[in-house]
């Protein structure tokens, strides 16, 4: 099994075109889905080490790949499911390119307020994890920026697919914040949101003044 893994983050850095395409990725993801499910069902079963560590409330996937640990190859699941992970949010792109030419015939507060409402799971609830975890990771703004998801466990290379295949939902997500936001255009959701986050804040422990 671990080689059969190794042989497929190979053939996926062969595929790498800096950044890759959309059709080689699904071709990859493709290819692997049995691979994935098989190691998937491998370690299902936890063996006695992991068994202790979960009862003792432990992270318990194996980072030291010991040779008896059904968890051992969790590395090539996690790494296959973020890079699925960029498809499934990529086939979100068309339903954004249909909202923003709605937004775009509308001209009033009203009606901006109705598209915030009829998109809002799209906005807040899926792109937001999105853009923070996928593609703000630039620190220079002229630089072209695509959406990344994940780095190969072999430590040789990242998987970056075209932005090109998410400007209706890059274009989506600015316009989405910047009414939610910027404008203010739906407050009492806005407000919501405020008091939702400073339920779970944790709260600040005071520090003693020392004398």
């Amino acid at each position: 099994m671990k080689l059969e893994i190794i042989n497929s983050l190979n053939n996926l850095k062969l595929l790498n075109d800096n950044p890759f395409t959309l059709q080689k990725i699904a071709y990859w993801l493709y290819e692997y889905n049995d691979l994935h499910k098989e190691v998937k069902n491998y370690s299902k079963n936890l063996c006695e080490e992991c068994r202790q560590w979960k009862a003792n409330g432990l992270p318990y996937d194996c980072l030291q790949e010991a040779d008896y640990c059904t968890k051992r190859y969790s590395y090539f699941t996690n790494f296959y499911e973020e890079v699925e992970y960029g498809i499934k949010m990529q086939e979100l792109d068309t339903v954004c390119k249909v909202a923003l030419e709605e937004y775009k015939t509308y001209n009033n507060d009203s009606q901006l307020k109705e598209w915030l409402i009829k998109y809002f799971d799209i906005g807040y609830n899926k792109l937001a994890i999105f853009y923070y975890d996928h593609l703000d990771y630039s620190v220079d703004n002229d630089e072209v920026v695509h959406p990344h998801f994940g780095n190969s466990p072999i430590g040789e290379f990242g998987v970056c697919i075209d932005r090109k295949y998410y400007e209706n939902l890059i274009e989506f997500d600015d316009v989405f914040k910047m009414l939610l936001y910027e404008r203010n255009i739906y407050p009492e959701k806005l407000k919501e949101i405020e008091e939702e986050m400073q339920k779970v804040a944790v709260p600040m422990i005071p520090i003693p003044k020392i004398d």
